[in-house]
């Protein structure tokens, strides 16, 4: 391939305020695949969007994958290979709230949940088909009340395990 000179600003990219949307849906729903998560899935009355109950450093999933050494006899190069992808999502963080489309009250018993991540596209649009998302199934601790920090709203937290990550994915219509 030839060299090809880039753009002096770079590819375009998508502003992150508002193009993201997080839904969650009870582990227990019946018939959810999490590999392919479809408009039905999140258009079903358990699936709820909690996207602005989240702090902005409340939702925070990261992906790390281990590096593993290979050591060999006398060379002159360490070696390294890539091992398990081990995903992580911080302790959650959101409003404090009463209001019962809130995640303060969806979650507030803990347990075992889904939540779908979709990214680059307005929050205010409704889920369709070929929208790319991700699904994490997670097992949710007890709420706990943050300390005030001076911001003017009362905040909890939550801690969370990640059972399960897809891989991102587009939707279907489903059923």
């Amino acid at each position: 391939m030839a060299d090809v000179i880039e753009p002096q600003n770079g590819p375009p990219a998508v502003d992150q305020t508002g193009n993201l949307t997080i839904w969650v849906i009870p582990a227990s729903t019946p018939g959810i695949n999490l590999d392919q998560i479809t408009v039905a899935d999140l258009s079903a009355a358990t699936a709820k969007r909690v996207t602005y109950s989240f702090l902005p450093d409340g939702w925070n999933l990261t992906m790390p994958q281990e590096k593993n050494d290979d050591p060999r006899l006398t060379a002159r190069q360490r070696r390294q290979s890539l091992g398990r992808v081990n995903p992580e999502l911080a302790d959650l963080g959101y409003v404090d709230s009463d209001d019962p489309s809130s995640a303060s009250e969806i979650l507030k018993d803990g347990g075992a949940w889904i939540f779908v991540e979709r990214r680059k596209v307005a929050n205010s649009k409704v889920a369709t088909a070929g929208d790319k998302v991700r699904a994490l199934k997670v097992s949710l601790g007890e709420q706990n009340g943050a300390a005030p920090n001076g911001t003017g709203k009362f905040t909890k937290t939550q801690p969370v395990v990640v059972d399960y990550v897809s891989r991102e994915h587009a939707l279907t219509a489903g059923a």
